[in-house]
C-alpha cells in the first residue's frame, strides 16, 4: 500500500457531568490527580508507539470527553516533549475540543502559545431549554461570554451543533446568534442518534428533523460554506485536516482509554479498552487485522461520506486491483441513473440525494461485490 497521511488522536475521557445524549466513552470525575496521571501516561504512550507509523505526523486532535478539563501544564509538557520531536515538526493542524462552560482566557492563552491552532467548540444548541434537555452543563450565557474570547485568540474555529432533538427549535436564530459572536470557519452538524439509555433525550419527528437540517444547510450555504462531508461544512481552505485523514483512508494513532488506531500501510486496527485504570497501568491494548475485502469496503464507506468521493486510481494503488474487478459497474450505473451518485473515469461520489441515502448506496455496492 502507498504512503498516506498520519494523524494523532488523543482521547480525554473525563467530564465533570456526562451529557445525556453522549455515546462516547467518558466518566464523571473531578479528581485532578487522576487527570494529571492520565495526561502523563498519554505522553509516555505516544513515544512507545509512534514508530509503528512511517513518516511524520501532520495533525493532532485532542477530543473527549472534555479536553478542557486538562490542566494547562499538560500543553506545556506536550509542546516540550512531543511537538519538539522530528515526527511532529511539521504539524499542520492541532485541534482541541472545548466546552464553553469549562474555560477561561488564561487557559486558552496557554493553548495558543503551545501550538494549538484550531479550536472545536461544543455548542450543540443556542437555547437553554434544549441544552437542559441534553443534560449539558453549558448555558447560553457561557457561550456568549467565552466564544468572543476564543475568537480573539484563534482564527480557525469550528463549532458543533446537534439537531434532531428539541421540539420547536428556531435553528436559524440559534445559528445567527452564534455567528454574531465569532468568525466561524467550520461547522459540524450532527443528526441526533438516541443512545440506549433511559434518560436520553427523545427523538423528534422525522419531519421536524428534516426541517432543522434544511435550515442549517441553507444558512451555511448562504454564508459561503461548502458541505464537504455528510455532517461537516467549511469555508474555503478550512476543512478539518485531521478528520479528512479518517475519510481519505489515512493512518491515525489513537492514544487513551477507548481510543482506536488504524495503520493504512499494514491494514492493522488497534484499540484501548474503555478503562482508565488499565490505560494508566499500561494495559488494555488490542490489535486486529481485517481481510482485504473488508479494507476495500472501509475505503468506500469513509470516502463516499465526502464531497470528493473515492478516487479510483487511489483504490488501485492501495489494493493492487481495479474497482471494476471487485464491484459491479452495472450497479454504479444504476445508482447514477437514480441520481444517487456521479462517476467518471477517476472518481465516484455521492449527490446530495445520495448523501441522504448513503447506507442504501453502500449496501447496493457491497452486495454487488464479486466473490
Amino acid at each position: 500500500m502507498n504512503q498516506c497521511r498520519t494523524g494523532l488522536y488523543i482521547h480525554i475521557p473525563f467530564c465533570s457531568k456526562r451529557c445525556k445524549y453522549c455515546d462516547f466513552f467518558s466518566l464523571e470525575t473531578s479528581d485532578s490527580g487522576v487527570i494529571r496521571e492520565y495526561g502523563k501516561k498519554v505522553i509516555d504512550t505516544i513515544f512507545s508507539r509512534i514508530d509503528e507509523f512511517e513518516g511524520e505526523f501532520s495533525t493532532v486532535y485532542i477530543g473527549g470527553g472534555s479536553p478542557s478539563m486538562l490542566p494547562s501544564s499538560f500543553f506545556d509538557q506536550f509542546q516540550e516533549e512531543v511537538l519538539s520531536t522530528k515526527k511532529f515538526k511539521n504539524i499542520k493542524e492541532f485541534t482541541v475540543e472545548i466546552n464553553p462552560a469549562d474555560i477561561d482566557r488564561t487557559w486558552l492563552g496557554v493553548l495558543s502559545e503551545k501550538g494549538v491552532n484550531r479550536i472545536s467548540v461544543g455548542i450543540q444548541a443556542m437555547d437553554d431549554r434544549v441544552l437542559s434537555e441534553m443534560g449539558r452543563r453549558t448555558k447560553v450565557a457561557d457561550i456568549k461570554k467565552n466564544l468572543p474570547v476564543i475568537s480573539k485568540l484563534f482564527q480557525n474555529i469550528s463549532v458543533d451543533f446537534i439537531y434532531g432533538l428539541g421540539e420547536k427549535r428556531d435553528i436559524r436564530k440559534e445559528f445567527c446568534e452564534v455567528f454574531e459572536l465569532a468568525d466561524i470557519k467550520h461547522v459540524s452538524a450532527y443528526q441526533y442518534t438516541r443512545p440506549e439509555r433511559e434518560n436520553a433525550p427523545l427523538l423528534i419527528s422525522e419531519e421536524e428533523t428534516i426541517k432543522q437540517e434544511t435550515e442549517i444547510r441553507e444558512f451555511l450555504y448562504a454564508g459561503g460554506f461548502e458541505k464537504y462531508e455528510i455532517s461537516n461544512y467549511s469555508k474555503n481552505g478550512h476543512r478539518s485536516l485531521h478528520n479528512m485523514i479518517y475519510w481519505s483512508y489515512g493512518s491515525w494513532l489513537g492514544i487513551g482509554a477507548g481510543a482506536h488506531s488504524f495503520n493504512c500501510k499494514t491494514g492493522e486496527h488497534s484499540f484501548y479498552q474503555p478503562d482508565i485504570a488499565e490505560f494508566i497501568n499500561g494495559a488494555g491494548l488490542s490489535r486486529f487485522s481485517t481481510s482485504k475485502r473488508e479494507l476495500m469496503e472501509e475505503f468506500l464507506l469513509m470516502g463516499l461520506r465526502t464531497a470528493d468521493g473515492i478516487n479510483l486510481n487511489k483504490f488501485r494503488r492501495f489494493f493492487d486491483v481495479s474497482f471494476e474487478d471487485v464491484f459491479s459497474l452495472d450497479v454504479i450505473k444504476d445508482l447514477e441513473r437514480n441520481e444517487l451518485i456521479k462517476s467518471d473515469e477517476s472518481s465516484i461520489l455521492c449527490t446530495e440525494k445520495g448523501f441522504d441515502l448513503l447506507d442504501s448506496v453502500l449496501l447496493k455496492i457491497f452486495e454487488s461485490g464479486k466473490k
